[in-house]
């Protein structure tokens, strides 16, 4: 047997000898058998159930961020774990990470020193930290273990408004939009520049997530995964490349995986990504309208449905294996099982005509639709049960100046989208509702 392939089976072997983490579902039950895990030494289970705990937390909870953070750099991850306590920096927090064992692998990386320094200059004059007390599984004995420390309120960040955020970014060519519920951060897609921006929803600081070294070509949409926590991206191919779909760590920008559309597939356009119900991820090809799909634990894509109207713009994943396409001539409801594409009807007077950008939210679409002036308008269409008909449609916002139809964002019941402003941007949120 090669080396090689030696190699190969002893990495099959030790994937499969490793139990997968436990299961849970709410938060406390997440955290503390993420602690129970670190206690007898399973630092794979501790990172894994401590990222489900933030997942499934109150939003941006310092405290579980920080159990992450401890979780990243006793795992084998430091460089994330940096991320991490540099965002609690961002949010005014000052931790341990200078003098706690748990963190002694990120101290040896370049960007501790930068780090280093902001923790430094905060903790002066900051509170003592606080003590928890967390049981451990059998109930008997307990632990104490340091808690991140929020500085005064005079130097914490400011909150931003319930429904914009302004920032001033060099990125010419947006074309994404994503919003991260965990760590309240939105991330920006620069097709030309190739790369990811992130925004911090309270200090508003603009940060690059991932660059020349994520391999990307001309970005053309994003996709949070809210189960995984996982961040999908397509893109053009590079130097006579396929177009390629992108799998990153949101908490860091780490490339996980890339799936490189296979030649045999032919032409490709990829112009939007989204994740179904059913874990599977969807690709858009304007080129050869068609819906691509990466099917859980598969390492290819594969054509899982054709389209017959031109122009496909946009696709929404819906429950029950049915997804809905924007394209030149309206909007078409298929069903990923029997490959049947049938148009959606509307109500005389309704158009879904000129859509650019559709998602799926409570049995409604919701999605960006071209004014007749060349502004755009969000809007809702609501469905009848079988998704087949639109029953009425709201304008949730109309007369809107964007720099990218295309970077439009839900996540849970607010929908985001990319505006110009004076001088930068916009990222304006509009509350959905299900009237």
């Amino acid at each position: 047997m090669s080396p090689a392939a030696l190699l190969i089976v002893v990495a099959l072997l030790s994937s499969q000898e490793r139990p997968a983490p436990p299961q849970c579902r709410e938060w406390h039950e997440c955290r503390q058998l993420a602690l129970d895990a670190e206690g007898r030494g399973d630092y794979e289970a501790f990172h894994d159930l401590a990222w489900r705990a933030v997942q499934t937390g109150p939003g941006a909870d310092t405290s579980l961020m920080y159990l992450l953070a401890r979780a990243q750099s006793l795992s084998g991850r430091p460089s994330d774990a940096l991320v991490m306590l540099q965002r609690l920096a961002d949010k005014g927090i000052v931790t341990d990470a200078a003098t706690n064992g748990d963190f002694a692998r990120v101290r040896n990386l370049p960007g501790w020193a930068a780090l280093a320094a902001r923790l430094d200059a905060r903790s002066t004059g900051a509170p003592a930290a606080a003590s928890t007390v967390t049981p451990k599984a059998s109930g008997t004995d307990e632990r104490t273990r340091e808690e991140p420390k929020r500085e005064g309120t005079a130097s914490a960040p400011a909150a931003a408004s319930p429904e914009t955020i302004r920032f001033v970014e060099s990125t010419p060519t947006p074309s994404g939009l994503a919003y991260d519920a965990v760590s309240r951060r939105f991330l920006i897609a620069d097709r030309l520049g190739r790369k990811l921006s992130v925004v911090d929803e309270f200090s508003q600081h603009v940060a690059t997530l991932a660059g020349s070294q994520a391999g990307f070509g001309d970005i053309a949409a994003l996709e949070i995964d809210p189960r995984d926590g996982d961040l999908w991206v397509v893109s053009g191919g590079i130097d006579g490349a396929h177009p390629t779909l992108h799998k990153l760590q949101l908490v860091s920008g780490r490339v996980l995986a890339s799936y490189p559309v296979a030649e045999s597939v032919g032409p490709v356009s990829l112009v939007d990504v989204a994740v179904t119900s059913q874990d599977a991820v969807l690709a858009l090809d304007a080129n050869g309208r068609r819906i691509l799909r990466l099917q859980p634990r598969s390492a290819a894509l594969s054509v899982a449905a054709t389209i017959a109207e031109a122009g496909p713009a946009s696709l929404a994943p819906a429950p029950g294996g049915i997804a809905f396409v924007a394209t030149q001539a309206g909007v078409s409801r298929i069903d990923l099982s029997s490959r049947l594409s049938t148009p959606v009807r509307v109500p005389d007077g309704l158009s879904l005509s000129g859509v650019t950008r559709i998602r799926w939210h409570r049995g409604a679409l919701v999605g960006v639709q071209r004014q007749d002036d060349g502004r755009y308008r969000m809007v809702r269409w609501h469905l009848d049960s079988r998704g087949r008909a639109v029953t009425k449609s709201t304008v949730l916002a109309a007369d809107i100046v964007t720099p990218a139809e295309t970077a439009t964002s839900i996540a849970g019941d607010a929908l985001y989208y990319l505006a110009k402003g004076d001088g930068g941007f916009i990222v304006a949120r509009v509350k959905l509702t299900t009237k």
